[in-house]
């Protein structure tokens, strides 16, 4: 059986899958037809009543059509001395387009297997949400989730949920903010940036939260995204 605190790190995998980096929140935002990006991050989660759990992503995604973007991603994950691997496919379907000037609605969703080392992989999690993006004025952004997922090694079902800001366009920066958590614990603050380095083609991030708990968990996500 997968370590406890592997598990709830792989159960991360499908959530993080389904985030606007460097956000855990998901946009409204779906790929064109034929538009892809590759996104690579690294995860470090710590606190006082589990080992620290790391993790390393690398996810393809691209445009099909029919207002549907979908995305396979890797993940390899270390906590304490337990090892794992991860893989997650997913998607976001929109309702309603994302515009500079109108709201937009999607779909979200994604399935996650996932082993410890020198076991086999099994369904470890599966996660639905509806994801809306609304532009604001003077370049702002503000993003709602809500959803639910399943985490099949601890055998629970979650409601989630989350909330961000966004300002876009400071400079080469978008800066961002954020709230997040499930019914099941304590909610997480969340900060971020995005660095444009070749407009439209290739961006760097960064965020940094802690979850709002005794003992106070904190988050650490660094990252890239190739558009091409």
């Amino acid at each position: 059986m997968l370590g406890a605190a592997l598990a709830i790190t792989l159960t991360t995998v499908a959530t993080t899958t389904l985030a606007g980096r460097p956000l855990q929140t998901e946009d409204a935002g779906v790929l064109g037809r034929g538009e892809c990006e590759f996104e690579a991050a690294f995860r470090r989660e710590s606190g006082v009543e589990a080992p620290s759990a790391r993790e390393i992503t690398g996810q393809v995604g691209c445009g099909v059509g029919v207002q549907t973007q979908l995305a396979l991603a890797l993940v390899r994950s270390r906590s304490g001395a337990t090892r794992g691997e991860g893989v997650a496919f997913s998607g976001k379907t929109f309702m309603r387009e994302l515009t500079d000037t109108q709201a937009g609605l999607v779909l979200a969703y994604a399935i996650a297997d996932a082993r410890a080392s020198g076991q086999s992989f099994r369904h470890e999690s599966t996660e639905i949400k509806a994801v809306l993006s609304a532009p604001l004025a003077d370049a702002w952004l503000l993003h709602g989730n809500l959803g639910w997922s399943r985490a099949e090694s601890e055998r629970q079902n979650s409601t989630i949920w989350s909330a961000a800001v966004e300002r876009i366009g400071v400079g080469r920066f978008d800066l961002m903010a954020e709230v997040f958590g499930d019914d099941r614990g304590a909610p997480w603050w969340n900060t971020g940036l995005r660095y444009t380095v070749i407009d439209q083609r290739l961006f760097l991030d960064a965020s940094y939260g802690a979850q709002i708990k005794r003992g106070r968990p904190k988050l650490l996500t660094v990252g890239l995204k190739l558009a091409f």
